[in-house]
């Protein structure tokens, strides 16, 4: 018969179950919470076109500058919506009577409204405006972003009412952050199809994968990526249906006919220096660059660069 386990052995067994106990719960709780924080927009929430950081001065700065510059061409601003893969989507144009179109694409949890900070350089070089509420975005329907995968779907869709509807002959994108990924996966989509009409991509603070963007905002935070970063991706393969690890602009990029202007700050910590090289190498046009600017973080470098980055656009968009 086996001696009884002394009280120090039951303790020491009940401290070990606590702490594989916890760290269970933490493995399940931690991932959903990046999750429900970062992909996922709750349905009952009410859909607004609010700057999201109103505690963030130059974001506040950015946002009242957009809707300002879209004010003074009320009269040539169209509301749009479509259905999409189930979803209603929001947009506006404004119309120029031009036949050429500047497509800008918001980074996550911004609104149209947001898009419109970056629209001037286009509409001084004769392009419509074209912007869109990505879906779970500002007004437009959806649970769930998903980096630019399904957005870029969503998009070509808008380009195929607007080409019909405008009658556009050409287009451009501009696009922040996951922004610039939608562009980057659409444009790649429509060339596989034969479809020639996106003559030039600019991307603000492009990611060369999405692992990498959520592992430099751990890392910003100070939290170890592994295992609860790859948990949160498997969350999103589950609910969203796609895999941001099978999905990459640098890897789309590779193939990518359309010349890329690619643009990113010294100072953005989550865009690193040597992730922003390889995806301009990856890109084989000549007419593609790459510029970096002294100042402006993620997402905000042309508030710290307004002239030199609106001209280097007009620069790129006329070579």
């Amino acid at each position: 018969m086996s001696n009884p386990l002394s009280w120090r052995e039951i303790t020491l067994i009940v401290i070990a179950a606590f702490i594989l106990f916890n760290l269970l719960v933490m493995l399940i709780l931690v991932p959903h919470v990046v999750f429900y924080n970062t992909i996922y927009r709750n349905p009952r929430k009410k859909r607004i076109r609010e700057c999201t950081n109103k505690k963030d001065d130059d974001q506040v700065k950015m946002f009242k500058e957009g809707i300002a510059w879209a004010n003074s061409y009320n009269d040539k601003r169209i509301p749009l919506e479509i259905t999409h893969d189930g979803l209603l989507q929001k947009g506006e144009y404004i119309d120029f009577g031009s036949k050429k179109c500047a497509i800008i694409l918001q980074g996550r949890t911004e609104s149209l409204l947001y898009s419109y900070y970056f629209a001037k350089p286009y509409a001084e070089e004769g392009y419509n405006i074209l912007v869109v509420d990505l879906r779970a975005h500002g007004l437009s329907d959806g649970k769930y972003q998903t980096g630019g995968i399904k957005e870029s779907e969503d998009i070509i869709a808008w380009m195929e009412y607007v080409e019909k509807r405008f009658n556009i002959e050409s287009f451009v994108f501009h696009g922040i952050c996951i922004g610039a990924a939608t562009a980057i996966f659409a444009t790649k989509k429509l060339e596989e199809k034969g479809y020639d009409k996106v003559k030039k991509i600019v991307g603000e603070g492009l990611f060369a994968t999405y692992f990498e963007m959520f592992k430099q905002n751990f890392i910003h935070y100070k939290k170890k990526p592994f295992p609860m970063l790859h948990l949160t991706f498997l969350l999103a393969r589950i609910y969203t249906g796609v895999s941001f690890f099978n999905n990459k602009p640098i890897e789309t990029l590779k193939n990518l006919k359309c010349p890329v202007l690619l643009i990113y700050s010294e100072e953005d910590i989550f865009s690193p220096h040597n992730l922003c090289e390889k995806l301009y190498i990856s890109s084989k046009n000549p007419l593609s660059e790459l510029v970096f600017f002294a100042h402006g973080r993620h997402s905000h470098v042309r508030s710290s660069n307004l002239e030199e980055y609106d001209n280097k656009i007009k620069e790129f968009l006329n070579k």
